[in-house]
């Protein structure tokens, strides 16, 4: 039994605010609303959490009708953590046997499953991003074209040819406008073949000043002169014309033949090895060794393993922690309700993005093990149409079974009404998702995240979930930040809410949650904001942030369906 550990936390979508050196069972000194504030009120405590005990304050009559399942669908989890035993799902059709007992095709799914490991005990501790999959998918049809002024060029033996237009010029544009701007392997594939380009242009321009001035050193000011903004159109021309202008900058010289010989003839060998790079880099991220499925066949269903403490296990746990600690023994931050049951589906790792089979997967898995709430770990702006429709699917499926799904938004600073991303409630054609919430964290003070994703109809509410105390890996404690941690915060309270009134659907649940926040209408808050692909702040109105103008209430909650459940 470990009894001191010095805690750090890495992840993309968690950041810690504060290493601690915790002994175990003993409680910091500090007072709850500087710890599990979520648990807190304002006209209590000062601070604006989610007034968790004063629902309890208000449910001491009750009894409890269920034990909820909150699906933690993300990174891995401590199911052995001194906090958070009591809480862990554990599959009542499964025994830890090496056998397959409730034949749903995956072993030992004891208390959840690992979406990301092999059948030999291996997992995968990095995932690749979706833009760089759909590159691959789609590189050998289009990644070769370079267009001008309508026309198509490949390079063949070293030489830019005219070729036909691509025969699915619709998956073409997708290319170029979708997963061109999310792959960094796709941008630096692109500069490869640009690389040509400037080679081809850099010898024209070359050639045409040496004829221009026979003899003389040709300098920056002459070479202005190939760009004539009265001549005919030439895309290429431009973009080589600019790039080679901006290496007098970098090479510091008035003089072209040290431009040309450090930059046009070095274009296509140093823009290989930068692609090559970026390649090695983040090009493989070993699932077809280790998994060994077909990513792209939603009935490829078999694959993944039961390891769920991950490296990246820290996240999952402090959520666990938030939703479901033991409340009341002096260790750690109290969980919302601590009669629910966490199951963890772990579809996320160090660093990528998820793959959306996995999640759809996931979700499934969540609703067929009667799940009540499932947690999806983040937003993302490239769902591939097929993909996309694999979610669409699945979202629904929670829907007809009656499961709230929440999803927290992106910590960039970005108005979601200008920039799509998904899961969103109108993904699907022509109906809406009444069971999906978007969240967002906030402060004890009740400040927005600066750095979270807004808007006044895709956002639904804010949760606390900055500078948050939970359990952590290794029967420690810890305090975060992040956008996983306010996610965390509106499942317990969902899960509150089933837990005393286990009729209400999850589409009910999303109605209750919204109308019932703590209001900040009228408010004014600083907010980041993104301006021309840069960081900024302005100031906003509270609900002009979010769908419902506030923060995640509890108490306020349950009293609205206690009269929703009574009707």
């Amino acid at each position: 039994m470990k009894k001191y550990l010095l805690l750090f936390v890495t992840g993309l979508c968690f950041s810690a605010v504060e290493a601690q050196l915790v002994k175990q069972g003993v409680q910091t000194p500090k007072k709850q609303s500087d710890l599990d504030w979520y648990n807190c009120s304002f006209d209590q405590d000062g601070v604006y959490g989610a007034e968790v005990n004063k629902a309890y304050e208000f449910l001491k009559e009750k009894k409890i009708k269920k034990r909820p399942v909150v699906a933690l669908i993300g990174t891995g989890l401590d199911v052995e953590h001194e906090d958070l035993k009591q809480a862990v799902w554990v599959n009542p059709k499964e025994k830890a046997n090496g056998k397959d007992d409730d034949k749903n095709g995956l072993v030992d799914d004891i208390n959840g499953w690992n979406f990301l490991g092999g059948k030999d005990g291996r997992v995968m501790e990095t995932i690749t991003r979706e833009g760089d999959r759909e590159f691959f998918r789609l590189k050998d049809k289009y990644a070769d074209y370079i267009t001008s002024n309508g026309e198509f060029f490949k390079i063949i033996d070293g030489k830019r040819t005219l070729v036909p237009a691509p025969e699915n010029l619709s998956e073409y544009v997708y290319y170029k406008t979708r997963v061109l701007p999310e792959s960094e392997i796709a941008k630096k594939y692109g500069g490869w073949q640009i690389g040509y380009v400037i080679r081809e242009y850099g010898d024209k321009f070359k050639s045409e000043l040496e004829t221009k001035y026979p003899g003389q050193k040709i300098t920056k000011e002459q070479f202005q002169t190939c760009y004539d903004p009265n001549g005919p159109v030439d895309t290429l021309r431009d973009i080589a014309f600019t790039l080679i202008a901006l290496g007098f900058q970098v090479y510091k010289t008035e003089d072209l033949s040290v431009v040309y010989e450090n930059f046009v003839m070095t274009a296509v060998e140093r823009a290989e090895v930068e692609y090559m790079n970026v390649l090695k880099r983040y090009g493989n991220d070993g699932r077809e060794d280790v998994i060994g499925d077909n990513y792209l066949d939603i009935k490829d269903t078999r694959y993944g393993n039961n390891v769920l403490l991950t490296s990246d296990a820290a996240l999952g746990t402090m959520q666990a922690g938030v939703i479901g600690a033991r409340r009341g023994n002096a260790r750690g931050g109290d969980g919302i309700m601590d009669q629910a049951r966490i199951m963890a589906l772990r579809v996320t790792a160090g660093k990528g993005e998820p793959y959306l089979k996995d999640m759809a997967l996931a979700i499934r898995y969540a609703v067929d093990h009667q799940a009540d709430v499932i947690v999806l770990p983040q937003q993302n702006t490239l769902y591939p149409e097929m993909q996309k429709k694999w979610m669409e699917e699945a979202i629904r499926y929670a829907e007809d079974k009656d499961v709230l799904v929440i999803v927290p938004a992106w910590e960039l600073s970005l108005d979601l009404s200008k920039q799509l991303f998904f899961p969103n409630r109108w993904m699907t054609d022509g109906k809406e998702l009444t069971n999906l919430m978007v969240v967002a964290s906030s402060d004890k003070y009740g400040n927005p995240s600066m750095n979270s994703n807004y808007g006044a109809k895709e956002l639904d509410l804010y949760a606390p979930g900055v500078s948050v105390y939970a359990a952590y890996t290794g029967d420690t404690y810890q305090t975060g930040t992040g956008m996983g941690l306010a996610s965390a915060s509106v499942a317990g309270v969902a899960a509150l809410i089933k837990a005393y009134y286990p009729n209400l659907t999850g589409s009910q649940i999303r109605d209750i949650l919204l109308a019932s926040v703590t209001s900040r209408k009228g408010v004014e808050v600083e907010k980041g904001i993104e301006v021309g692909g840069k960081k900024t702040q302005d100031l906003f109105l509270f609900d002009d942030l979010c769908l419902s103008g506030g923060i995640l209430n509890a108490y306020q909650a349950v009293v609205a369906a206690s009269k929703l459940a009574e009707k």
